[in-house]
């Protein structure tokens, strides 16, 4: 029975961080999504987004933000 227990309780925690992982991934899309309409850039699909981990999502985030940072400097 303890055992039973010890894996229900690591499967729970499992699902939490799995669901915490796609929860932050949504949020990235969604800014780089608003970041490429504000840098009137073509906007990308949920395809381009396939099987992209979060780091990557985090790296073009940053990249799309220095673009923003950067516009209209000389």
């Amino acid at each position: 029975m303890y055992d039973a227990r010890e894996k229900a309780i690591r499967d729970r925690q499992w699902e939490l961080n799995a669901s915490r992982n796609e929860g932050l991934i949504a949020g990235k899309i969604e800014l780089i999504r608003m970041l490429q309409e504000i840098l009137s850039l073509p906007i990308s699909t949920d395809s381009d987004f396939e099987g992209k981990t979060l780091e990557q999502l985090q790296s073009q985030t940053a990249d799309l933000q220095e673009r923003l940072r950067n516009r209209g400097v000389s």
